[in-house]
């Protein structure tokens, strides 16, 4: 009785098995080589034309009798077909070819992560997930503007990433190829000047408000007018000035107004005429 049930049970979970294996296989089918993939190629009954190659820099790999190919941007089927095509027009009858990804190449992360380094590139990787292999961006780290340096066709290519978007939508997350490289800048510093204890610049930390800011620099001095502080900012080559009402927001008023400040802000306390 016993064994009719496991018997049934295996029987149940056979399909379940199946499909996975075939996910998985779909999945691994679906990877593009690239730039410094490791790949094994083989040739059925001819040991001299199969070897192990490295994709160069400019996406190439050295094959016999064919020369150079360009195999980046391939899956494995995908080289396998281009390679039985081209023996088989010159070389051989009916030719055997076999690829096998033995070592994926490498995305790179690098500045302000917890854990710069290199990563090996998995199939379908985006800059979210590199990211987070990476430990995430240091407190020092400015996570809206991420550089993704990538070579491309023979140029430099890059795209800005702002990861607090990327996190709440795919769409805005980006699918990495082998060599990319992620550069995390630092937050840099905001300036916080006119009556203040201690004017000066001071850096920013992720999430630090106008009123924040200006506790760095030792509070608003007694001949301040809080409540005519400015926020200078630079977007775009253009200026944005922004009106704090500090006095009303220490004393509850609009919290809103406490605006988050971005890199080289300059916060700036006037002084009271009366």
């Amino acid at each position: 009785m016993k064994k009719a049930i496991i018997f049934a049970l295996i029987l149940l979970m056979f399909p379940v098995c199946v499909t996975y294996a075939q996910d998985a296989e779909n999945k691994g089918s679906e990877y593009k080589l690239g730039v410094n993939d490791l790949i094994d190629i083989s040739i059925y009954q001819e040991p001299d034309l199969s070897k192990t190659a490295r994709v160069s820099p400019d996406g190439s790999i050295s094959f016999p009798l064919l020369g150079n190919l360009s195999v980046a941007g391939l899956t494995a089927k995908e080289l396998e077909s281009k390679i039985t095509d081209l023996l088989a027009a010159d070389y051989l009858v009916n030719p055997q070819v076999n690829v096998f990804i033995k070592e994926h190449g490498k995305v790179y992360v690098s500045g302000f992560a917890e854990k710069p380094g290199a990563y090996e590139l998995k199939s379908g990787m985006t800059a979210m997930e590199a990211l987070s292999l990476a430990g995430g961006v240091s407190d020092k780290g400015d996570e809206e503007n991420i550089h993704l340096n990538r070579k491309q066709d023979g140029k430099d290519i890059t795209i800005e990433i702002n990861s607090v978007q990327a996190a709440n939508d795919p769409d805005k997350d980006t699918v990495l190829l082998a060599g990319d490289e992620l550069v995390i800048d630092e937050l840099g510093t905001v300036s916080v000047l006119g009556q203040v204890k201690t004017p000066g610049r001071y850096p920013l930390k992720r999430g630090l408000t106008v009123v924040q800011a200006i506790a760095l620099a030792g509070g608003a001095t007694d001949l301040s007018a809080p409540n005519g502080t400015k926020v200078i900012r630079m977007e775009n080559g253009k200026k944005k000035v922004f009106d704090i009402p500090l006095d009303s927001i220490l004393k509850g008023g609009d919290k809103t107004k406490d605006i988050r400040l971005k890199k080289d802000d300059t916060v700036v306390v006037p002084e009271s005429f009366f």
